[in-house]
């Protein structure tokens, strides 16, 4: 399996090195890589789960073991150009960050990151890579989600950069809570997500610091197309056709709605959407930054799957306490923006 990993990071990589249109489009990738910790406790999370003498036994060539398979994915979502941009959910801290950019095959792409470590009480955060010549952070916030009678949540990584051509883009990273305990009973914490995104964006709208609001908000949502979170509070659209409004919201994902054969996560043999690509209409009305006629994609290769009783799945890194050599729960997501 090591071997195989290897192999295809190294076939990935020379393949992303080879492409000539990297100034010309920009690649953002978005991927929940399911509990990627290290091997040593961290002074305040409750992440003993993830050490040596677990009952998962998590040692530091296990860990090393998973940070290669993550690097594998993102070496084969840039198949033809580094992914510029690649926002990650389910990642410990910054160490972890250092060693996947670091010590494994990503090396040579060159990554910066911003990462700040939040309040969850298990020590999960998300972050962003980023290749400094595709894209210069210039102001980035970590929005802290209040959610009533809960523990802590993971903060929602907001940034703003400028690409080569000048156009800015203001990128959300998100990892909104799960529905452990029940899909009705935690639908208020993905509410609280949403509105402290809304607010932002608001805030955002009248200051005009964001320029043109060119926006992109991925990431794992843990909820639905349909659900309030999206449909009511972000009013995010699930309708691509024209004409756009520069302000709206819309769903690239809308397009694997309904599906039963696709996904982002299979739960109980269903496919569904819980990682979702959402842009501003300003993204979508064919002037200087858009995106490209394929929209967004989930990475559904061949690699990433196993067989199940219903045809295939994810295949996933853990399976109870045991751990396999799998890759994510998740699917990783991506699109392409092309600069005119």
């Amino acid at each position: 399996m090591r071997f195989y990993v290897l192999l295809m990071s190294l076939l990935f990589i020379s393949t992303s090195l080879s492409a000539t249109d990297s100034t010309r489009y920009l690649r953002i990738m978005s991927y929940n890589c399911e509990n990627l910790f290290d091997y040593e406790h961290d002074e305040g999370k409750d992440d003993y789960e993830y050490t040596e003498f677990s009952a998962k036994h998590w040692t530091k060539s296990k860990y090393f073991g998973k940070l290669h398979r993550t690097a594998s994915v993102i070496a084969r979502c840039g198949e033809w150009g580094d992914v510029g941009i690649v926002c990650l959910l389910e990642i410990e801290n910054e160490r972890v960050l250092k060693d996947l950019i670091q010590n494994t095959q990503l090396k040579k792409a060159g990554y910066s990151y911003l990462h700040k470590e939040s309040d969850d009480q298990r020590g999960v955060d998300v972050a962003l890579l980023y290749q400094p010549d595709k894209f210069k952070p210039i102001r980035t916030d970590f929005i802290k989600v209040y959610c009533k009678n809960s523990r802590p949540t993971r903060d929602i990584l907001l940034t703003t950069g400028v690409l080569p051509s000048g156009d800015s883009l203001t990128i959300f990273v998100n990892h909104w809570p799960s529905r452990y305990g029940g899909e009705v009973e935690t639908e208020s914490k993905r509410i609280d997500c949403a509105y402290s995104i809304l607010n932002k964006i608001d805030s955002l709208h009248v200051t005009h610091f964001y320029g043109d609001n060119n926006i992109v908000i991925v990431g794992d949502f843990n909820d639905y197309f349909d659900n309030k979170s999206l449909k009511e509070v972000l009013n995010v659209s699930v309708d691509l056709q024209p004409p756009y409004k520069k302000n709206k919201l819309y769903n690239l994902m809308a397009k694997y709605r309904n599906r039963d054969d696709i996904g982002t996560h299979k739960f109980q043999g269903q496919w569904g959407v819980l990682d979702h690509v959402i842009v501003s209409g300003s993204l979508l009305d064919g002037k200087r930054l858009e995106v490209t006629e394929d929209g967004a994609q989930i990475g559904f290769w061949d690699f990433l799957l196993e067989k199940d009783k219903t045809g295939v799945a994810p295949k996933r890194s853990f399976k109870g306490d045991c751990t396999t050599n799998g890759f994510s729960d998740h699917l990783p997501v991506y699109l392409d923006l092309e600069i005119k």
